[in-house]
């Protein structure tokens, strides 16, 4: 809790510090994103964007980012976007079931944009005072190009449990 609300002050002040904190937070949780270059570059109450490179550890063998480098940058992002709101200290999350529709090749970096709406993330929480200790839902994320074209759409199923 101490550092989540450290990161958030230094939000205040500093929205560029407090991504590069939160970068570094997930990196060393998931050390595969320290692998992969992931990157935060922005987190508000409504969105949270990250980014990975087109490089020697992120390419496949055609030249694009790697398919589990895809779906390892919209899962950490929709990760971010969760744990901002339902802090670690509190609950545990895990993802229980995803599904992923390609629309492109990606063929430059790639960013991971999670938004998923006040009204979804009222549900959850809704939900879980209800219960008192579980819920769960779809959380959509995008993955977009350079060009901003939407290479990828996501839906992550969410559980939570308290403790």
């Amino acid at each position: 809790m101490f550092a989540l609300e450290m990161v958030e002050k230094v939000r205040q002040v500093s929205p560029g510090a407090a991504n590069a904190l939160t970068t570094l937070a997930v990196k060393n949780i998931v050390p595969l994103a320290k692998a992969m270059g992931y990157r935060v570059d922005e987190v508000t109450d409504a969105r949270v964007k990250a980014t990975v490179p087109l490089d020697r550890k992120t390419k496949n063998h055609v030249g694009s980012v790697y398919l589990g480098a895809q779906v390892t940058v919209m899962e950490l992002t929709m990760g971010v976007m969760l744990f901002r709101r339902f802090p670690p200290s509190q609950y545990k999350m895990l993802v229980n079931r995803m599904e992923v529709a390609f629309h492109a090749k990606a063929k430059t970096a790639v960013s991971a944009v999670c938004e998923p709406g006040e009204e979804l993330l009222q549900k959850l929480a809704s939900e879980l005072r209800a219960t008192g200790d579980k819920a769960e839902a779809w959380i959509p994320v995008r993955l977009l190009g350079t060009d901003g074209q939407c290479v990828a759409e996501s839906r992550f199923l969410a559980v939570f449990k308290r403790g």
